[in-house]
């Protein structure tokens, strides 16, 4: 379906609170290979040895049937932005296995919001080297300095929070993101639907018309959309973090390319 800088992100937003088949490397790949792969994969999040907080909260994030939608494969590399605990980080590591590499990004007020909550745990998922394939990104936005080097970027339930900001900064944000991309590369983007009008920050949502419209402008095509993680229960008007709807809000799914 067709269809830069800032220095750290709001403590408002983020204290409660991409890809390209690049296919000289994939052209080789034989069906039975892929499927190989595919099998490997959701074989390693099933394993014990991955955290049990992860593979309880796989039911509403649904990680296999996100990455095969993104197109994520073996031997990428991929830039997971505002990477807080590392959910997705552990997912993409392992996707994108031996060979590729998981650059997790956090920035400093990440680190050291809640009493360095999200540093502990992303400490703790990495210990003893446990992901071997991921490298920590610890960057402040407008310092990343990648030009063209990574197959895909995902952003996960924290575009919304680029609102705390002015809509020059977060098309700054977004020509980072694009200059970071090879040639193709595509940009994961995956939010809490709203309803329309007003934004309202609090509840920690943004509307999809909103998102297409600001990537367009950005250069970005959309090239694919999901309802994969929608909920029509959701009536938008509640905060995520509302028991009642935390983990299952419905949910966007936007596969941009650049």
């Amino acid at each position: 379906m067709k269809l830069s800088k800032l220095s750290t992100l709001g403590q408002s937003g983020l204290a409660v609170a991409v890809l390209a088949l690049s296919s000289g490397v994939y052209a080789h790949d034989t069906g039975h290979s892929y499927k190989s792969k595919d099998k490997a994969f959701v074989a390693a999040l099933n394993s014990q040895s991955r955290p049990e907080a992860d593979r309880k909260r796989d039911e509403g994030r649904k990680p296999q049937q996100i990455m095969q939608f993104a197109g994520i494969k073996p031997g990428m590399r991929v830039l997971d932005i505002v990477a807080s605990g590392g959910y997705y980080t552990e997912v993409l590591s392992h996707r994108v296995g031996a060979k590729g590499e998981v650059l997790s990004h956090n920035n400093q007020f990440m680190l050291n919001v809640l009493e360095g909550r999200f540093k502990n745990e992303m400490g703790n998922r990495l210990a003893d080297n446990r992901l071997t394939n991921v490298k920590r990104f610890h960057k402040e936005f407008g310092e990343f300095a990648l030009n063209g080097e990574v197959d895909a970027v995902t952003m996960v339930l924290n575009y919304h929070d680029m609102y705390n900001f002015p809509a020059e900064k977060r098309q700054a944000f977004l020509a980072e993101i694009k200059q970071a991309l090879k040639p193709g590369g595509i940009f994961l983007v995956i939010d809490s639907q709203a309803n329309e009008g007003e934004h309202d920050p609090k509840l920690h949502r943004l509307n999809s018309k909103v998102v297409k419209k600001e990537f367009a402008a950005a250069g970005f095509t959309l090239a694919d959309e999901s309802n994969v993680l929608a909920n029509a229960n959701d009536d938008h008007k509640l905060v995520v973090f509302d028991p009642s709807i935390r983990g299952k809000t419905d949910r966007y799914v936007f596969k941009f390319t650049k």
